[in-house]
């Protein structure tokens, strides 16, 4: 998850991959299924305070997952949660009419302190077999990140919100196939603002962007009552591949 927050996805993944395991090894020793399950999560987010939530929360996660119930008891299990701009940092695969072709690095070379540099590099610089999040809504009030945001997306378009390159990151870091039969392509899956699709501003993403993926599902939630949530919402489900069939559901 490329833009965490407090650990949301990251918890229901690590859930999910630790039970898994434990089917896959019956044996007793559930410590290191846990560590597996957290070796298969990855999560940034631009706030550090939300990066240290979901590291806090996962640990509490493995713990109880391996029976201990004491913090003197705890293992030293790994967590893979980074601080840092996920749109900035890492490198991105190469498009070229809907195909990519090869990964190269634009490195922006300043670090914030708050930021794992190196860290945010490795993560943001593989592919996943699913990424999934929920990323800001908001435009960027920063001038020259918007900008720098600008040059990196090529859907970022007028006066954007984050969700348009986060749509293309997400995409950037989930496993590419250009021939399902010998690789499958990953998952994809995002809530977003479904603004891109009313404003002038997600042109670009629709019409130049989308439409080279193999976008699955559009699910618009603008209807549905969510207590103390007025953002309408859509949920975007894709494969990492070009589309397989003619209409979107």
């Amino acid at each position: 998850d490329p833009a965490c927050g407090s650990g949301h996805f990251l918890l229901a993944a690590f859930t999910r991959l630790f039970r898994l395991w434990q089917k896959r090894e019956p044996a007793p020793n559930p410590p290191a299924l846990a560590q597996k399950a957290l070796g298969a999560v990855h999560g940034v987010d631009l706030n550090p305070f939300a990066v240290e939530i979901s590291r806090f929360r996962l640990v509490i996660a493995a713990l109880e997952a391996s029976g201990v119930t004491r913090l003197r008891d705890a293992l030293d299990f790994r967590i893979q949660v980074a601080a840092g701009d996920s749109l900035l940092h890492g490198s991105r695969p190469r498009d070229v009419g809907g195909v990519q072709a090869g990964l190269y690095e634009d490195r922006l070379q300043f670090f914030y302190e708050t930021e794992d540099a190196e860290e945010v590099k490795r993560i943001l610089s593989q592919a996943y077999h699913a990424v999934v999040g929920n990323p800001p809504y908001i435009n960027v009030s920063d001038p020259v990140l918007r900008e720098a945001y600008r040059d990196r997306f090529s859907t970022c378009h007028g006066k954007y919100q984050l969700g348009v390159p986060f749509t293309e990151r997400f995409f950037d870091l989930t496993v590419y196939s250009d021939d399902p039969k010998k690789e499958p392509a990953g998952w994809m899956g995002m809530i977003v603002s479904n603004a891109f699709m009313k404003r002038t501003f997600g042109k670009k993403l629709i019409e130049n962007y989308l439409r080279h993926k193999d976008l699955t599902h559009v699910i618009d939630t603008s209807g549905v009552y969510l207590p103390g949530h007025g953002t309408p919402t859509t949920i975007l489900f894709g494969r990492n591949q070009q589309p397989v069939a003619g209409t979107v559901r």
